[in-house]
């Protein structure tokens, strides 16, 4: 199954912090990537080009999991998935909250689901992934030293009090 999905659309429904827009966009790819690739979906998120920097084809890079791709000159992201749905419906996803969008690409014959149905997907998706039994605790790096230089600390103190009788 293919997802195509509309990249502002899921991208806004889920980014809150107060960072630019382009690192927002940055992390928020990167993280649906690694989330992708983990439940070994084929997606292709597409977003709005910003008319400055548009081409007459859309621009795409491949990350390790997914696809994404800007929209070509005088395009919205909305034209261009469906220009995307009217060359292949079969076995495709719309991942969209936008209404109009989502009946138009039924009407091509994919199949939709709203962000909110698309994350409770995953999620549902990822728990059947998780492995059963006891979860395993993992230090950060940072944690790490941090306990090694209090065990040190510790070891330190306890050579003295040796010292001192």
């Amino acid at each position: 199954m293919r997802y195509l999905i509309d990249g502002y659309n899921l991208f806004f429904k889920l980014q809150e912090e107060l960072l630019p827009l382009e690192e927002k966009r940055e992390e928020f790819i990167h993280l649906i990537n690694a989330v992708v690739g983990e439940l070994k979906l084929q997606v292709l998120m597409v977003f709005d080009s910003h008319y400055q920097n548009s081409e007459d084809f859309a621009s795409k890079r491949t990350l390790s999991n997914i696809e994404v791709s800007f929209s070509p000159k005088n395009f919205s992201a909305d034209q261009y998935l469906l220009e995307l749905l009217e060359w292949e419906s079969k076995n495709t996803t719309l991942v969209t909250s936008d209404r109009e969008l989502s009946k138009k690409g039924s009407f091509l014959g994919a199949k939709t689901f709203s962000i909110e149905t698309f994350v409770n997907f995953i999620l549902k998706k990822q728990k059947k992934r998780a492995p059963k039994g006891k979860p395993t605790m993992r230090e950060t790096k940072a944690n790490f030293e941090r306990l090694h230089k209090a065990f040190e600390k510790k070891l330190a103190e306890r050579g003295e009090e040796d010292t001192d009788h």
